[in-house]
C-alpha cells in the first residue's frame, strides 16, 4: 500500500484502523463493488487501495462501521465514526438511524466556547469588583451578581456581529441595499420552498425591513448556520440533540423536514428551539453528503479506469469471485 497520496503526494498519516492497511483515519469501502479507498487528509481525494486483498479489508471495515455512530446519511453513502476512524460506506447502505451524539457534542462545544469568554471576564470584572469595594468600603454585591449575565450578553453580541461569508453579497430588492449579511440578521429569515435548489432562504433587508433578497444553496446553508447559532445564544434556548433528531426523523429525513419548515413560512426566531435545532441537523447532513457523494462519484470513475486496466471485465469478475471464494473457504476451516 502506498504511503502518499497519488494526486497531491501528500502523506496519508494514520495506521488504517480496522483495515489494516496501514494508513489513513478516513477510509471509504463499497462492499457491492469491492471497492477500498483511503481519504487523503489533505486534498480529500480518495486514493483506491490494491485489489489483491482489498475484501478482506472490507470485512473488517464493514463490522467497524456496524459498531460505530452515523454522523450523516444518503441513499448512497453514509459517514460513520468508529473509534478515531471516519469510515464512509458507499453503495447500498442499510437504512441507518440518525446519530443523536454528533449534535450533543456540538451543544456542549458551543457552551465550552462561550465559557472561554464568560469565565475570564467574569474572574477579571469580579476582581476589579471587590478592589473597588475595598477600597470605597461600599457594596457591590449587585454588581457581582449581574457580572456573569453581562458577560454572556458581551458574547452574544460578538456572535451576532460575525459577518457571513457569501460569494456575493445579495441586493435588497426593494430598496437597493447591499446588504452586508452578520448573524444576528438572519433571525428575521425564512425558509422557504424553491424549484432551483434543495435550500433557499428569504432575507429580511436590515435597512428597509422588507423581505427582498434571497439565498440559495451553499449560501443559504451559510447564512443558516450562523444565524442558528446566533440565535441559540440570544434566546438562551435548552436544546436537547435528541428532540431534535426525532424530528428529524419524524419528518422523513433531512429533506422532508426543510420542506415542512418551508411550509410553515415562519422566521428563524419564531421557531422552536427543538425545531431550530432540527433545522441546523438538517441542513448539515444534506452538504456533508454531497459533498461524500461528489467526491464518491469522482472516486468510482477512477476506480472504474483502475480495476478496469488490471483485465478484461470478465475476468475482473472471475478475480473477484475467487477471491471471495478463498475468503469463504478460509473461514469455513476449523481454527487450530
Amino acid at each position: 500500500m502506498y504511503r502518499t497520496c497519488a494526486f497531491c503526494n501528500g502523506k496519508l498519516d494514520g495506521d488504517g484502523g480496522p483495515s489494516g492497511l496501514g494508513v489513513g483515519r478516513r477510509l471509504a469501502f463499497d462492499e457491492w463493488k469491492g471497492r477500498l479507498w483511503v481519504i487523503c487528509p489533505k486534498c480529500s481525494r480518495w486514493n483506491l487501495a490494491p485489489l489483491d486483498d482489498r475484501l478482506e479489508r472490507i470485512d473488517a471495515l464493514a463490522r467497524a462501521a456496524r459498531d460505530g455512530r452515523v454522523a450523516a446519511a444518503s441513499e448512497q453513502v453514509a459517514l460513520i465514526r468508529w473509534q478515531r476512524y471516519d469510515l464512509v460506506r458507499v453503495g447500498k447502505p442499510p437504512r441507518l438511524e440518525f446519530a443523536t451524539w454528533r449534535y450533543g457534542e456540538r451543544l456542549r462545544a458551543r457552551r465550552r466556547e462561550q465559557l472561554k469568554f464568560v469565565v475570564p471576564v467574569t474572574v477579571a470584572a469580579v476582581g476589579l469588583a471587590v478592589a473597588v469595594n475595598v477600597a470605597a468600603g461600599g457594596s457591590v454585591g449587585v454588581f457581582v451578581w449581574n457580572v456573569p449575565n453581562v458577560a454572556r450578553a458581551m458574547y452574544r453580541g460578538m456572535v451576532g456581529r460575525r459577518r457571513i461569508g457569501l460569494v456575493e453579497p445579495p441586493i435588497c430588492e426593494r430598496c437597493g441595499t447591499v446588504l452586508q449579511l452578520r448573524a444576528r440578521h438572519v433571525a428575521y429569515a425564512r425558509v422557504v420552498r424553491q424549484t432551483q435548489a434543495d435550500l433557499a432562504l428569504l432575507l429580511s433587508c436590515p435597512t428597509c425591513r422588507s423581505e427582498g433578497a434571497l439565498l440559495i444553496g451553499p449560501d443559504a446553508q451559510a447564512a443558516l448556520r450562523q444565524g442558528l447559532t446566533y440565535l441559540a445564544l440570544a434566546r438562551r434556548d435548552h436544546q436537547r440533540a435528541e428532540d431534535a433528531a426525532r424530528l428529524v426523523e419524524g419528518a422523513g429525513g433531512p429533506g422532508q423536514l426543510i420542506q415542512d419548515v418551508a411550509r410553515r413560512e415562519l422566521t428563524l426566531r419564531s421557531l422552536g428551539p427543538e425545531r431550530r435545532l432540527a433545522l441546523e441537523m438538517a441542513v448539515d447532513e444534506q452538504a456533508e453528503v454531497a459533498e461524500l457523494e461528489r467526491q464518491w462519484r469522482e472516486a468510482e470513475e477512477i476506480a472504474e479506469i483502475a480495476d478496469g486496466m488490471l483485465s478484461t471485465e470478465s475476468e475482473l469478475d472471475a478475480e473477484l469471485r475467487r477471491l471471495k471464494e478463498r475468503k469463504a473457504g478460509a473461514g469455513d476451516q476449523p481454527s487450530s
